[in-house]
């Protein structure tokens, strides 16, 4: 791997994850000056968390400017992975079997976010 790819899946990593930050700091606002309960906004993390994965692709995509399948899915997988280790390190929580799906569609979220980076994005158009 070239380190302009590394370059271009760590932004689209650290992107989604200051979109997921802010967008919990947002809910959790919501959550204490209103009276909204956990379980009315219960669809609110995995729709953001899509966002941030799609956003986070686009940002890696546009980086990048080629290879946006693969650009995708390296930020996909690299958020995934992050993920599981903070889970499993800071809250030692080991139930991943379940969440297979979940990270297979932010994968695929990640991986249209790319495509569309490098598609519609980019600085260098050839025609």
């Amino acid at each position: 791997m070239s380190k302009r790819f590394i370059t271009a899946a760590s932004y689209g990593t650290i992107g989604s994850f200051i979109v997921i930050l802010f967008c919990a700091l947002g809910l959790s606002t919501i959550l204490r000056f209103t009276s909204a309960t956990e379980e009315s906004i219960s669809m609110a993390p995995m729709i953001i968390s899509f966002a941030a994965l799609f956003i986070g692709g686009v940002i890696a995509g546009t980086k990048m400017q080629e290879k946006g399948l693969i650009i995708g899915v390296v930020t996909g997988v690299s958020y995934c992975v992050l993920v599981l280790l903070i889970q499993f390190l800071g809250y030692n929580h080991t139930g991943w079997a379940g969440k297979f799906l979940y990270y297979g569609e932010n994968i695929i979220a990640s991986t249209i976010g790319g495509i569309i980076g490098v598609n519609f994005f980019s600085r260098s158009y050839k025609k």
